[in-house]
């Protein structure tokens, strides 16, 4: 096993940190010792093979939990090309610790909602109808402020629609992506279940796909991996991502 002392010439000499006389005691060393050579070529493997954004991650991991001794600390050092380390830890922390480190993060709802949430865009072109229609009339100006982002003018406009009607499904599914933008979960998980019901719609699945959404924001876990599990196993556009939100939520 090499000693720290060249341990810390190879990183020093990589990080260009050596004067002259040393770099030249090194390249001669370097042609005698088998050993270091094989060293360094492994160091230079690592660098060129491993993402300086991974490497922070990693060691910000590390640094966090505080399971380094003094000793693995100085060993990790080289470049801050973390995953050397990694491989030189199992042998002291054990497989399972490590694992536990690299494998798969544990998600929070929020993360999951940040990377998979965007509001839904307008499908449904109301400027055509007839002034006679009030309740069309009152669509066109709901989706008109929806499209302009002042989603509680949406919502008022909607509701005026659903007092009438509470089965409209442009209503109730446009309020749910409104309920949502202003973090209203529960009234948004209502407005798609309505949706739902009505079975054979324009609005099916990507309102299951926004109601999985809103469980993980009112935290319930189990109810979103079952949402999510139906849309994996059926042909909807969303079953790649439900696919991808289920292995995130193990």
């Amino acid at each position: 096993m090499m000693d720290e002392k060249n341990f810390d010439r190879i990183d020093n000499y990589l990080d260009d940190q050596l004067n002259e006389n040393e770099i030249l005691d090194f390249e001669k060393d370097l042609m005698d010792d088998l050993d270091l050579e094989m060293e360094l070529n492994l160091h230079n493997e690592i660098n060129e093979a491993i993402m300086e954004e991974d490497v922070m991650e990693l060691r910000s991991k590390l640094e966090a939990i505080d399971i380094l001794t003094p000793d693995v600390k100085r060993k990790v050092k080289f470049q801050g090309k973390w995953r050397i380390a990694a491989a030189s830890m199992i042998l002291f922390i054990g497989m399972a610790g490590i694992y536990s480190l690299l494998g798969d993060k544990t998600y929070t709802n929020e993360e999951i909602f940040s990377n998979y949430y965007k509001p839904y865009g307008i499908v449904i072109n109301t400027r055509s109808v007839s002034d006679a229609d009030n309740t069309d009339k009152v669509l066109e100006q709901a989706l008109q402020s929806y499209e302009s982002k002042n989603y509680r003018a949406a919502l008022s406009l909607f509701q005026t629609i659903l007092d009438k009607d509470s089965t409209n499904l442009t209503s109730n599914f446009y309020s749910g992506i409104s309920n949502i933008q202003v973090q209203e979960y529960p009234k948004a998980n209502k407005n798609f279940i309505r949706v739902l019901k009505h079975k054979n719609n324009l609005f099916i699945e990507q309102s299951e796909w926004y109601l999985g959404i809103c469980y993980l924001m009112t935290n319930e876990r189990e109810k979103a991996k079952e949402t999510y599990s139906a849309i994996a196993k059926g042909n909807s556009f969303y079953r790649t991502k439900a696919k991808e939100i289920l292995n995130k939520l193990e």
